[in-house]
C-alpha cells in the first residue's frame, strides 16, 4: 500500500477518514519518468515511492481497525481468515497501541463468504504467467478491453480510475501503465494477493481488498469506474450496481459488463453448456476446493480441446489451454454460488434511474474482427453521470 492511497480511502461503514498507523514499510524509488508523471498530476512523488507492508487503518469513532497485511489494505467489514491471522500475529501490539479498537465484525452480505471462498480458489490457483489472460493472449485481451471500455473516445490520460472486481489485476495494471492514469483495483477475494505480488511495483496502481457492497471510497471520487464480469456473481446485481453509481464524479463515466440471456442462448453449444451449468453448479459450489477440482476434472479435456481448435483457427488471439487454464475456466462456470443474467434494456433502466445519460450499449457498436463475439453478445453498458 502506497501512502498516496490514503487520499482515496474512507471507512467502508460510514465513509469517514481513516488514520494510518504504519508498522513496517519499504522504499520503492521512482524512475525519473515516474517522478515527472506524478508531478504533472500534482501528486507528491514521495507518496508513491514507499510501500506500507504492515499496519492498520483506524476509525476511532467506531473503534475499528482494518489490517494492512502483506502490503494490501483489508477493508472487508466482516470477519475473515486474513483478519484472524493478522490478529494472531499482531494481537499484542493491537492491544497495546489501540486497546479501544477491534477488527471489523459486521455481518457479511448474503453469500459473500461463499463468493470469497470460490473466487479466491479460482484466481489464486490460476496466478499470472504473462502468457494467457482467460482464453486470449494478454495483448489480445487488453486490446479487447480498450474496445469495450471505449478508450478511443474516452481517453484516461491523467484520470483517477476504479476497477471493481480486478481479479489478478492485469487490466488495472495495463491501464495505469499504458493510459497514463492512476488506477485503484478492488476485489473481494484473495486474487488481490497475486495481483499485488505481480503488479504492486507499479506506482500508479493501488490494490485494495473490499466488498462491492461496502466500497471504501467517498462519493464522486473517480473519473471512471468500471466492472467487467463481476457484479452478476453477487446475491443482487442491482444492489451492487447501485453502490457503483455513487462513485463517478459529475460528468464521470460508469461501465458495467454482465452476463446476458442472449449470449447464453445464441448457439446450440452454449445452450448445452447452460443445461450442464444448471445441473452441476448448485452441487459444485457447495463442495470444498479439492472436491470441486475432482468434480470438474472430467470437463478439463473438453475445455482444452475447445481452445485447441480455436487456436488452430487463429481466432482472435486464442491461446491453447493447459490443465491449469482449463480448470480455471471450468471453475469460473461451475463454482460461483450466484450467476445472474440481465438484458441490455434492464441494465439501461438501472443507469437511467441512477441519473446517467448518454448511454452506450455494447451490442450497438460495430465489432472489430479482433474482438470475440462474447464481448458484445453479453450486456455491456456505459453512461455519464449528470
Amino acid at each position: 500500500m502506497k501512502p498516496r492511497l490514503m487520499d482515496h480511502l474512507v471507512c467502508p461503514l460510514d465513509r469517514t477518514p481513516l488514520e494510518l498507523h504504519e508498522w513496517e514499510g519499504a522504499e520503492q524509488p521512482l524512475t525519473g519518468e515516474q517522478q515527472a508523471r506524478a508531478e504533472r498530476r500534482g501528486i507528491d512523488p514521495a507518496s508513491l515511492a514507499r510501500e506500507i507492508v504492515t499496519g492498520v487503518l483506524v476509525n476511532r469513532s467506531r473503534g475499528i481497525v482494518y489490517p494492512v497485511y502483506q502490503g494490501i489494505p483489508r477493508l472487508l467489514t466482516f470477519p475473515t481468515g486474513v483478519a484472524r491471522t493478522f490478529a494472531e500475529l499482531h494481537g499484542e501490539r493491537l492491544r497495546s497501541e489501540l486497546p479501544e479498537c477491534s477488527l471489523p465484525n459486521q455481518p457479511a452480505m448474503p453469500g459473500e463468504n461463499d463468493v470469497l471462498r470460490t473466487f479466491s480458489s479460482e484466481w489464486v490457483n490460476y496466478d499470472w504467467d504473462g502468457q494467457s489472460y482467460w482464453n486470449l493472449t494478454p495483448e489480445a485481451w487488453f486490446r479487447c478491453m480498450r474496445f469495450v471500455l471505449r478508450l478511443d473516445r474516452f481517453p484516461l490520460d491523467g484520470q483517477l480510475v476504479l476497477e471493481v472486481g480486478m481479479g489478478i489485476g492485469g487490466v488495472a495494471d495495463y491501464l495505469a501503465r499504458e493510459e497514463n492514469c492512476e488506477t485503484v483495483g478492488v476485489d473481494l477475494g484473495h486474487a488481490v494477493d497475486a495481483g499485488y505480488r505481480h503488479f504492486g511495483r507499479n506506482p500508479f496502481l493501488h490494490v485494495v481488498q473490499a466488498s462491492a457492497f461496502a466500497l471504501p471510497f467517498a462519493d464522486r471520487r473517480f473519473d471512471f469506474v468500471y466492472s467487467f464480469g463481476v457484479i452478476h456473481h453477487t446475491f443482487s446485481t442491482k444492489t451492487a450496481f447501485d453502490g457503483l453509481t455513487r462513485l463517478p464524479n459529475d460528468h464521470g463515466r460508469l461501465y458495467v459488463w454482465v452476463y446476458s440471456p442472449h449470449d447464453e442462448n445464441r448457439t446450440l453449444k452454449r445452450r448445452m453448456l447452460m443445461v450442464t451449468e444448471r445441473l452441476l453448479r448448485p452441487i459444485v459450489w457447495r463442495l470444498p476446493e479439492r472436491a470441486q477440482s475432482v468434480a470438474l476434472a472430467p470437463l478439463v479435456p473438453l475445455y482444452m480441446a475447445h481452445q485447441w481448435f480455436r487456436s488452430l483457427r487463429h481466432q482472435n488471439g486464442a491461446v491453447r489451454y493447459g490443465v491449469r487454464e482449463a480448470l480455471h475456466a471450468a471453475r469460473d462456470r461451475f463454482t460461483p454460488r450466484y450467476i445472474h443474467r440481465h438484458s441490455e434494456e434492464e441494465v439501461c433502466d438501472w443507469f437511467r434511474e441512477a441519473g446517467y445519460s448518454e448511454l452506450s450499449r455494447g451490442s450497438e457498436r460495430p465489432r472489430p474482427d479482433f474482438v470475440p463475439i462474447a464481448f458484445t453478445a453479453s450486456t455491456g453498458v456505459s453512461g455519464i453521470r449528470q
